[in-house]
């Protein structure tokens, strides 16, 4: 029972720093009279600092969420989130939003801390319900507060930045939730009970669990070592991406995760410059982000089902390849359209297809791997894609490289998606041509080896 009720509590911290009915009107409130930016200000000199902090951020967070323990990354996530909303509502200039970013950048590295703190509390057996249930917390708290958002703008009933008021009362309350957590006793790397066991971390049987539900310390845990903590992860690294399968899809996962990314993080400055003057006292951001966590969610319930054997060859690769070519089609027609109501369509197609393909990529991965590896393989994949943002936003969007408007952005989005397609249907067609090649081999070995036919009597 007790399991129980530490993962309502924790889902229910993962609802309310969730529940932000502002985010989708970002772009509108900091151009708005609250602050007076301009899209300019914002596409090429504010955004484009979350990706820099984010990759600035995540592997000394990843480290530090292992050696203290979750428990208080999750406190330190919640106590971002208050200055991140508070630098929204108080502060003003281009420099503070600046910072801004960083923070914000400090909270989506921490967000590893609220996947991996059950896992390190509630028994083994638990960890396919405890991971449903807080990812559903978080998809229904995005949804809550997008719809939110949208029935209080559009009737007129709040403005923008009474939406971050109720944001920064959700995330406040997440921060005195985070507050009433127990610190787990283990943890994956630097307090593992293998480590503890084997003494000698170079001879480490990587079977080791995540945590443990244990609530009290060992007498036998070793003081945690730095080096030990390097050394594990090391080990981790070569014998998780020794599989070609996982090299492959890992990239896939990265490139594709890349420009999700970039998507995501300034389509709110297209839908600003595209809309007319005469609605922006009414836009539809927050239902489209909605509808499109919604569709997802479907998408990927629905492919779940689907009795479709996606170890066929070529098969996966073919479907990566013909839904990136469709992204291209998608975001180029983003870029060039002027009618919001066909880049709210667009969007909301595209999210659902990435969260369908993504999960197709994960499934690929993760039946090459223990279950202990998932986290850290795929932690490693958002390390790789954060490095390609990070080029394509100081190329494409930064100052200090081209700084394109907005639109042209996604025209550029629109060809990256193109050659990762083409890249996939050739590997496709190579996995075909192989598959054909080895099940021919094979074919004229077994031919080979058969018994001969029975010579007449008598004949030598």
């Amino acid at each position: 029972m007790q399991w129980k009720v530490l993962t309502f509590l924790v889902c229910l911290f993962g609802f309310l720093k969730e529940f932000r009915p502002s985010e989708a009107y970002l772009s509108a409130y900091l151009t708005g009279p609250w602050k007076n930016l301009t899209v300019e200000e914002i596409n090429n000199e504010i955004y484009p600092i979350w990706t820099y902090a984010y990759l600035v951020w995540l592997v000394p967070v990843f480290l530090l969420t292992d050696y203290v323990r979750y428990q208080p990354i999750l406190v330190l996530e919640g106590a971002t989130y208050i200055a991140t909303w508070s630098i929204l509502l108080w502060a003003q200039g281009a420099l503070a939003f600046q910072f801004m970013e960083v923070c914000y950048g400090l909270i989506t590295a921490t967000d590893i801390a609220y996947y991996a703190y059950l896992f390190a509390m509630v028994p083994n057996e638990q960890y396919k319900i405890i991971t449903s249930f807080t990812r559903a917390a978080l998809l229904i708290g995005r949804c809550s507060a997008y719809l939110t958002g949208q029935l209080l703008v559009s009737f007129n009933l709040m403005d923008y930045k009474q939406l971050n008021i109720i944001s920064m009362v959700s995330v406040s309350l997440a921060f005195i939730l985070a507050l009433t957590l127990k610190r787990p006793s283990n943890s994956e790397i630097f307090h593992s009970k293998k480590h503890d066991e084997n003494k000698d971390v170079t001879n480490i049987e990587f079977d080791n669990k995540i945590g443990s539900s244990a609530n009290h310390e060992s007498p036998n845990v070793q003081k945690p070592t730095f080096k030990r903590g390097i050394l594990f992860l090391w080990n981790e690294l070569k014998t998780a991406y020794s599989d070609k399968s996982v090299i492959a899809w890992s990239v896939f996962w990265a490139f594709a995760s890349c420009g999700h990314g970039q998507v995501r993080n300034y389509i709110q400055n297209l839908w600003e410059v595209i809309t007319p003057d005469q609605q922006k006292g009414t836009i539809y951001n927050g239902a489209v982000e909605a509808f499109g966590t919604l569709i997802s969610f479907i998408g990927v319930l629905v492919f779940g089902f689907l009795p479709v054997n996606w170890s066929r060859p070529g098969l996966s690769e073919t479907i990566m390849a013909m839904v990136c070519i469709l992204n291209t089609a998608g975001l180029t027609v983003m870029g060039q359209s002027t009618n919001i109501w066909v880049s709210y369509a667009v969007y909301s197609g595209f999210r659902a297809t990435y969260h369908t393909v993504i999960t197709l990529a994960t499934l690929q991965i993760a039946k090459s791997l223990s279950k202990q590896r998932y986290g850290f393989v795929f932690g490693v994949n958002t390390f790789m894609a954060l490095i390609i943002e990070t080029l394509i936003t100081v190329i494409v969007v930064d100052k200090v490289g081209l700084g394109v408007d907005v639109q042209t952005q996604f025209t550029i989005y629109g060809g990256y998606f193109g050659v990762i397609g083409c890249l996939f249907l050739v590997v496709a067609f190579y996995t075909v041509y192989k598959n054909g090649c080895s099940c021919r081999v094979a074919n004229d070995k077994n031919y080979t080896v058969s018994d001969p036919e029975p010579k007449p009597e008598g004949q030598i």
